[in-house]
């Protein structure tokens, strides 16, 4: 599980948000790259910057790095992220609640757990109500 401090910009970061600020596009963008302009975006207040990251981010998650994402939208109170990557938590659930990462988040962010498993309770509530 990657620390979710202040990520370091490179050169190559920092031109790729330079040339988002002037072009409002994103080139070659890959997943420690996006990790670094989400938070930008959010420093800076480039909402569509965190929008186009977050979005190649979901589009990219897979059971490993599920923990990851989510704890990087919590963080950044991003409610629309952290949406999104719960709903593919519980989707995978098997993959993600099973793994050495969760079991990290456990010890890191035992409240994060929790309200992702009352999410998981809630859908199992639901899905009875309409079975």
């Amino acid at each position: 599980m990657e620390k979710l401090g202040r990520p370091e910009f490179t050169a190559d970061g920092l031109e790729q948000l330079l040339l988002f600020l002037y072009t409002d596009k994103l080139e070659n963008l890959q997943w420690e790259s996006a990790i670094k302009l989400y938070y930008a975006g959010d420093k800076y207040v480039i909402e569509k910057l965190k929008v186009i990251c977050a979005s190649f981010l979901v589009d990219k998650i897979t059971p490993s790095s599920a923990i990851e994402l989510l704890l990087l939208a919590d963080a950044h109170n991003d409610s629309d992220f952290k949406m999104a990557v719960e709903d593919f938590i519980l989707k995978h659930e098997e993959q993600v609640f099973g793994s050495e990462e969760w079991e990290k988040l456990i010890e890191v962010n035992s409240q994060l757990v929790s309200k992702t498993m009352l999410l998981k309770y809630k859908k199992n509530e639901a899905h009875k109500i309409i079975s």
